[in-house]
């Protein structure tokens, strides 16, 4: 299956999204971050999007929903949403990342706040990739 893995954030963003993918790859499957890639995000077959919150109070970065906006082919692709737990309210920002990937036609079929990079890399094994 071909994962395309999105990031925005800090460096420790950047080391989670590296996890994911070797995650995914040990797996068996094609994995490959998205900023990377000469493909857009509807080349893949499922997708992760992994960010963090913009302030110690939560919210989302406001160029995340411009960006996703900006991408073509995204209705009815299945995707996974992680948000690295940072400030107050990593909830909140889980619930406004969720709310901005379904808005642009998204399946959320999993979202998870997570601390550190192997938390991230766990919670991508255990994702359901495909429907049951």
């Amino acid at each position: 299956m071909r994962i395309g893995i999105s990031s925005h954030g800090t460096d420790k963003v950047s080391r989670m999204t590296e996890m994911v993918r070797r995650s995914f790859a040990e797996m068996g499957h094609e994995a490959a971050i998205v900023s990377d890639s000469p493909y857009g995000l509807s080349a893949y077959d499922f997708l992760v999007f992994i960010t963090e919150p913009k302030s110690m109070f939560g919210g989302i970065a406001s160029s995340l929903p411009q960006t996703l906006a900006k991408s073509e082919g995204l209705i009815g692709k299945r995707c996974l949403a992680l948000v690295r737990k940072s400030g107050f309210r990593s909830g909140n920002t889980l619930r406004k990342f969720m709310e901005a990937l379904e808005h642009e036609g998204l399946v959320v079929v999993q979202g998870e706040i997570v601390s550190d990079a192997s938390s991230a890399a766990a919670v991508a094994r255990g994702t359901p990739l495909n429907r049951r």
